[in-house]
């Protein structure tokens, strides 16, 4: 007995000798393993880059609006995500409850993790081997959504519970949820809860219904699961007026059928798109959709509100209403209708240019425009520029009409219109029966403009260098002279002796020519005086000053020789006539005759008027500062010329009655471009039309000029006719020789009015006086520097023709 009892005293020994190896063993393994989980846990937590809670409001990016002159939202610059932040107190109360209710149900008494859900989610991801179940809380979704990512992985989960803790340390309840509501995702590419009730219901998100809010707050567990709509092939038995619409850009490799393109004239005809949308359609760019109720949201709405009736945030009847509530979608509009993209398109590239000037680097501007929030205030008026847009659109302005081999009309057209005396672009049209974004701007796009440039070339500069509207020329073929350059005049119609006023007034190139190579010479020298054509000049110089005239008016596309010495704009083809290596784009031409119809000051057409934070900080105002360019007197003396341009000669086309007008017209060679520039007291309007292919048109500038008139006239209709201003400081005298009045600028001389009567002799003997001057001359610019530069002038421009 004694023997066995020993033996089972033994066994039991050794049985808890054994127990407690085991559990020393286990606790071993469990420190190691605690150790090992610590070490990956603070390894985790110390990659992760640190936060600042209290500026969360930075990290939640909010879409840029554009609006026009009147404050009316343009376009809603959408890149990937729209978004629009609200505080919380513009959020109705059911949908904060319907969020808290379904996604977090102790969001008021956990401290950043709720413990129990966490263990409930572990058992649930245990059993299924799977991390579908996160426990994540509303202020671990916070985290997620303004630092981490939506990667499913242990790393991710640390980091969000590490910064959810620290944004709990720093933030209300309140401001947790108000950000989570704004930073959630709710599918389609809108971000937040007031994008969302616009999207999906037009409305804002104060007027949704409890119905609505329990729907949008089933959303963000799997947004494209629950979104409220999916898209849907347009049947043929749909009635389209009462169908909501989504355009879908079109996938790669497919091509819109005529069926479909039929859908996109329909859709045209009821006004539901409108015709740049069509032609986005037409061109295979867009493909137009349904947007069909999805009746999974219907189900998982069903669910939240039930949820909140067992929480007690709705009464019984409230829950009972909600569920009979006909859900209809109604989907918000992002954009204006009726409007090209090309002056948004302009607007951004100046925002990004001021964003630059205040310190951000481009990629940085580039991605604040879209994600920044800012209220960009234009000087666009939507009146004017959905006016404009139908005008241009009418093909009856272009004769010889025709669409081309990519599907856009031709010619193409492109117009400008701002005011001159704040620089605010109002309309800017980049083309016809095009959206814009991609597509060409013809607005921005540099072509020749023809004898459109006179006026801001050579007579300005030949103003402000002391020239007079009484000064006289000879209007003469120049083929017997000795002069390097021989440009004609259109049809070889020639005035002879003449004043300035008439060589502007009558377009003449051989005029334009020779008052631009006196340019900082002396005009009284007797070398000048006493010839036909003056020979103590400098052509070079005036051909530089013309330049730099140029360049301080806004033109950007000048080419100078050190940029291009073979083929460049030093050259009186170029600077004279028109005949430009690139050439003008309209925008900077209707800026460049802002002098004009400005007293003289240079205003830089501008898009941006200002930019206002989401928090309501102005960080750019337009100053409208000018530039003064050129004496006011002078100003007023070329504009009182352009005038009977508009009453008299080639831009009779642009005049209405009951407005005083100034423009000038501009054929190019071989009719490749028609212009018409020309201002009012109000406005300054340039109008190009070419086509894009750079062959000829089959009408002059005249037809640019009807079409100004046509664009023009209507933005007349009420306001008062007014003269252009008359400073003081000129004084209309007669003038011995031209034989008539003119207006001269107070300080200023009429030049080679001796001309006037002089007798233009036949060519004779060589041996006579005229021709040994001749000869000299000619052995004389065998030195002279300005020789080389007259020659490169003799090329594929040198018979340019303006008009």
């Amino acid at each position: 007995m004694k023997k066995n009892r020993k033996r089972q005293t033994g066994g039991m020994l050794r049985f808890s000798s054994i127990i407690k190896i085991l559990l020393i063993i286990v606790l071993m393994v469990l420190v190691i393993l605690g150790t090992f989980l610590g070490a990956y846990v603070l390894s985790v937590l110390k990659q992760a880059p640190p936060i600042e809670p209290e500026n969360y409001r930075n990290q939640i990016k909010e879409t840029s609006k554009v609006y026009d002159d009147n404050k009316n939202l343009v376009q809603t610059l959408v890149l990937n995500e729209f978004s629009e932040y609200v505080s919380l107190d513009s959020i109705p109360k059911d949908l904060q409850r319907a969020v808290i209710a379904v996604e977090d149900e102790r969001f008021y008494d956990h401290n950043a993790v709720d413990f129990k859900r966490v263990v409930g989610a572990i058992v649930h991801d245990l059993k299924t081997r799977s991390l579908q179940q996160g426990a994540s809380t509303i202020t671990m979704q916070l985290a997620k959504n303004l630092y981490t990512n939506q990667a499913k992985s242990i790393d991710r989960k640390l980091t969000d519970i590490y910064y959810a803790y620290e944004l709990e340390s720093v933030l209300s309840k309140d401001q947790i949820l108000e950000a989570y509501l704004n930073s959630a995702g709710f599918s389609k590419g809108t971000v937040g809860v007031q994008a969302a009730a616009k999207t999906f219901f037009n409305k804002n998100v104060t007027e949704l219904n409890l119905a609505e809010c329990a729907l949008m707050a089933g959303i963000t567990n799997r947004p494209e699961k629950y979104s409220p709509y999916n898209r849907g092939n347009i049947e043929p038995n749909d009635d389209l007026s009462k169908t909501e619409i989504v355009l879908r850009p079109i996938a790669e490799g497919e091509t819109n059928n005529e069926a479909i393109i039929s859908i996109g004239k329909q859709l045209l005809e009821l006004g539901i798109i409108d015709n740049f949308e069509y032609k986005q359609i037409e061109n295979s760019q867009l493909v137009p959709m349904k947007a069909v109720f999805n009746p999974v949201s219907k189900e998982r709405q069903e669910l939240i509100l039930k949820l909140m009736l067992q929480q007690g945030y709705i009464t019984e009847e409230e829950y009972n209403e909600a569920l009979g509530y006909e859900i209809k979608i109604n989907l918000g509009q992002r954009r204006e209708k009726g409007i090209s993209s090309f002056y948004v398109d302009e607007v951004k590239k100046e925002t990004i240019s001021i964003l630059k000037d205040l310190g951000y680097t481009h990629e940085e501007a580039s991605n604040k425009l879209y994600t920044g929030g800012f209220s960009i205030e234009t000087s666009m008026n939507l009146d004017m520029q959905k006016k404009v847009e139908d005008i241009v659109s009418n093909p009856s302005h272009y004769p010889g009409n025709f669409t081309d081999e990519k599907g856009n009309p031709q010619p193409q057209v492109a117009s400008v219109i701002m005011d001159p005396h704040t620089g605010e672009v109002k309309a800017l049209i980049g083309g016809r029966g095009i959206v814009g974004s991609s597509n060409l701007n013809r607005a921005t796009t540099p072509r020749q403009p023809g004898s459109s440039i006179k006026p801001i070339s050579v007579y300005m500069t030949a103003f402000e260098d002391g020239a007079t509207a009484a000064d006289v020329y000879l209007d003469s073929s120049l083929n017997g002279s000795k002069l390097p350059y021989k440009p004609r005049n259109v049809g070889n119609s020639y005035q002879g002796w003449t004043t300035i006023r008439n060589l502007l007034r009558k377009s003449s190139n051989v005029g334009a020519y020779l008052v631009a190579r006196d340019i900082g010479s002396d005009r009284n020298n007797k070398a000048n005086t006493a010839y036909s054509y003056s020979r103590a000049v400098d052509e070079k110089k005036a051909a530089t000053m013309i330049m730099e005239n140029l360049e301080n008016i806004g033109i950007s596309s000048l080419v100078w020789p050190e940029d291009n010495p073979a083929r460049n704009d030093m050259n009186f083809s170029a600077l004279s006539l028109g005949g430009m290596t690139k050439g003008i784009s309209p925008l900077e031409m209707a800026g460049a005759y802002t002098p004009l119809a400005n007293q003289g000051e240079f205003m830089k057409p501008t898009f941006v008027q200002k930019i206002t934070t989401s928090s309501g900080e102005v960080i750019y105002e337009n100053k409208k500062e000018g530039k003064k360019v050129m004496s006011e007197q002078n100003a007023y003396v070329i504009t009182d010329i352009l005038e009977e341009v508009v009453t008299q000669t080639t831009g009779r086309n642009a005049n209405f009655p009951r407005m005083h007008i100034a423009g000038k017209t501009g054929t190019t060679n071989s009719q490749k471009e028609a212009w018409f520039v020309g201002y009012t007291p109000y406005y300054v309007c340039s109008v190009f039309i070419g086509r894009d292919d750079h062959k000829p048109l089959p009408f002059y500038s005249t037809t640019a000029a009807s079409l100004w008139r046509s664009i023009m006239q209507p933005l007349h209709e009420d306001l008062e006719d007014k003269e252009f201003e008359e400073p003081t400081g000129i004084k209309k005298e007669y003038v011995k020789g031209v034989g008539k009045s003119e207006l001269i600028v107070e300080g200023t001389e009429a030049h080679f009015t001796n001309k006037m009567v002089r007798y233009i002799p036949k060519p004779k003997p060589k041996t006579n006086d005229d021709d040994k001057d001749n000869k000299k001359d000619k052995d004389d610019k065998k030195t002279d520097n300005n020789d080389k530069r007259d020659k490169s002038s003799k090329g594929k421009n040198s018979d340019y023709r303006g008009r």
